[in-house]
């Protein structure tokens, strides 16, 4: 009975083991983009107050404000053409698209999208 039919049956195992195989051109992957990452920190700078009277220092009850001590920033140049920036401890990052469009995008969406190059 099987050597009647040997050929559908060589067939069907065939043609369910090349169901079984993956697509690689189907596959849900998505590949990252490159961004070069500039990370800029100010070589000084200090917190303290600007005073109505000019005197930077201590608040000492006169109409004074704070200013905070300058932090560093991240500026990422994108391969398609976006570029996104961030103070430190900044969560969101403001973008511009290759059209000029102003965006805004959390820090776990862009690493699920971009990755930073090493600089060599």
């Amino acid at each position: 009975m099987f050597y009647k039919h040997w050929k559908k049956i060589a067939l069907a195992f065939t043609a369910l083991f090349w169901a079984g195989c993956g697509d690689d051109s189907s596959s849900d992957s998505k590949e990252l983009i490159a961004c070069e990452l500039r990370q800029m920190c100010p070589e000084y700078g200090v917190a303290g107050y600007s005073c109505d009277d000019g005197f930077y220092g201590d608040d000492n009850g006169q109409n004074c404000t704070f200013i905070p001590a300058p932090t560093c920033s991240r500026d990422y140049r994108c391969e398609d053409n976006v570029t996104c920036w961030a103070n430190e401890g900044d969560t969101v990052l403001n973008c511009t698209d290759k059209q000029g469009k102003d965006f805004s995008i959390s820090e776990n969406d862009f690493n699920s999208k971009y990755y930073v190059k090493e600089n060599k």
